[in-house]
Formats: structure tokens, sequence, C-alpha cells
């Protein structure tokens, strides 16, 4: 029998500004506090949960960084909206441009994006297709215009991925795509880039409305392997 030291690792303790974290965001999954909602200000805040101001502030400044809470100017302390794009940006500030960084990203997209397209295959109605449609007039008159483009080409997307109705898979296809818009950034997202892109978009569009399954899924591969190589392209590029 071993000594009980030698099995277990000690237990550190939590600091207060942990357990005050911990707590608010408890107050977010249960659903008291909602995106958007406003709290208390900060000295209210620590008289509620009894503890320093200090520590208090320690705990919100961390919730800060993590994409969860946001001060705005004037005053006031705010849920986020919580999207992909607030939560993800401690980890884009951490992930470097690199060949290798790139790779992995779209590896995963391919893997993701895949069979949330399949299931949205079957799973859109035909407004959906029709909105999409609708979509790809805009996007054509955009070639010219790379942040409108952008615009455009992120709704269209979250229009498929919403559609898959599997909301793990939602936030995973959502956070790939939002990490995948910091590479794009890098690119030359010429005309001739962004004709790509929409001639991409006709082909999932056109499968969507077969209800084609396989023809989806290959429109898709074709489109991020379309991304991935004028990224890297663009990249190769860089200073």
């Amino acid at each position: 029998m071993t000594a009980a030291g030698e099995d277990f690792a000690p237990i550190e303790r939590q600091s207060l500004a942990e357990q005050v974290s911990r707590r608010i965001l408890a107050m977010i999954r249960s659903g008291n506090l909602k995106a958007g909602e406003q709290l208390p200000p900060e000295r209210e805040l620590a008289q509620m949960m009894q503890v320093s101001r200090p520590s208090m502030r320690e705990a919100l400044r961390g919730l800060q960084i993590l994409g969860v809470l946001r001060m705005r100017q004037g005053g006031g302390i705010y849920v986020t909206t919580l999207e992909a794009s607030d939560l993800l940006a401690p980890l884009q500030f951490f992930i470097s441009l690199t060949a290798a960084n790139v790779d992995a990203l779209y590896e995963a997209r391919r893997l993701i994006d895949t069979e949330v397209a399949r299931r949205a295959c079957v799973r859109l109605n035909e407004s959906d297709i029709a909105r999409l449609s609708a979509m790809l007039e805009v996007q054509r008159q955009l070639i010219q215009d790379p942040i409108g483009y952008r615009v455009s080409d992120l709704e269209f997307h979250q229009t498929i991925i919403s559609a898959a109705a599997n909301p793990f898979l939602e936030r995973v296809a959502q956070s790939l795509y939002v990490l995948g818009m910091e590479y794009r950034r890098a690119a030359a997202e010429t005309p001739s880039v962004l004709a790509r892109s929409v001639a991409d978009h006709e082909a999932i569009v056109a499968g969507m409305s077969a209800r084609d399954q396989d023809a989806v899924a290959a429109a898709v591969e074709r489109h991020l392997h379309s991304v991935y190589v004028s990224t890297r392209d663009a990249m190769g590029q860089l200073p």
C-alpha cells in the first residue's frame, strides 16, 4: 500500500477571484445571466458575493480577457454576445500565422464542414435555399469589394451551419470559420480569388437544391481547397 502523499497531488486552493469567476460563469451557463445583459456595478457585485473589490475586479478582468464580459464606454459591465468571435479572441491572439497552423486548420475544416454541409443538405427548406441563391447574386457584385464580400461570405456559411441543427457541430464550425478569417485577412483577396469563391458557392447551392449530399460535400471540399491554396500563396508573399 502506498502512502497517501504518493497517490494524490496537493490540492491547490482557488483564489477568491477564481471562485467569483466560476460563480459568474455558472450563472451564465444556467441562464441567470444572458448574452447582452448588464451586470450590477463592481461595488454591488462585491457586496453581493461578500468579497473584496480587488478580488471582484480581478475576476471581472479575467472574464473580459476570455471574451465573456465586456466594459462599455461610459461604464457598465455586460455579458458579451458569447459568439465564437468573442470567445475565440484570446485563442486567436496566441495562434501565429504559420504554414503548419494553416494546414492543420484547413484539415479540421474539411472534416467538420463537409459533415455540416451533408446534414444541412437534407434540412434546409426551400426558403433557405432561395436565400442562399439570393446571396450568390449579391456576391457576384462584390468581387471588387473584399470587405463587403467577407460580410456576405459569413452570412452564407452561417446559414448552412445553422441548418445542420446540431449545437455542438455549429459551435465547432463557427469557431473554425472565425479562426480561418484570421488567416484570410493575410490572403490577397483579389477579384480572381473572390470570383473563384463565388463559383464554389454556386456549386454548393446547386448540390443543396438537388438534395445531393455527395455533390454538396465534394463542392465544400473543393471550396476549402481553393481557400487553402490562396491563403498559402498569399502567406508566401508576406514579409
